[in-house]
């Protein structure tokens, strides 16, 4: 067992599936990061900026500005929450909602490469083990108390 081998790898193969994003959705205006909060817009709509980040693992801060970008180019719109008007619900506009069935293609497809080789066995087990590794990697972060 190598720890700084395996993260390594795993790490690198998150760097790739960004190059491959940046490559297959070049004709919009968004970076991956961007990318993953239209995503997660569209398929959760009505979600405050708060679930967002925590769905996709970043602070409060870099959503403000993600969510400020994808609002000044279009994408998303907020609305105020119906039992806390202090809370704004973010939802996909139009131009989101054209958007996502490309970008779920481009998961489908670099997911289906990534696991071309593997038999049916090996490919019933990836979901299962990535789950178990995210939820251990989200554990690990809340219960450093150095990063508090």
């Amino acid at each position: 067992m190598n720890p700084y081998r395996e993260l390594s790898l795993l790490l690198r193969i998150s760097h790739l599936f960004d190059i491959y994003r940046r490559q297959q959705m070049r004709k919009t205006d968004l970076y991956p990061a961007l990318l993953t909060c239209v995503g997660h817009v569209c398929r959760n709509p009505g979600s405050s900026q708060k679930d967002i980040a925590q769905s996709v693992c970043v602070d409060k801060t870099t959503m403000a500005h993600h969510m400020a970008k994808l609002e000044e180019k279009g994408y998303i719109e907020r609305r105020p929450s119906p039992e806390d008007r202090r809370i704004s619900l973010i939802y996909p506009t139009e131009k989101a909602l054209a958007l996502e069935p490309m970008l779920h293609e481009t998961y489908v497809a670099f997911y289906e490469n990534l696991l071309r080789d593997f038999s049916p066995e090996e490919r019933a087990q990836i979901g299962p083990l990535a789950e178990r590794l995210f939820l251990a990697a989200r554990r690990s972060v809340e219960e450093d108390t150095t990063l508090k």
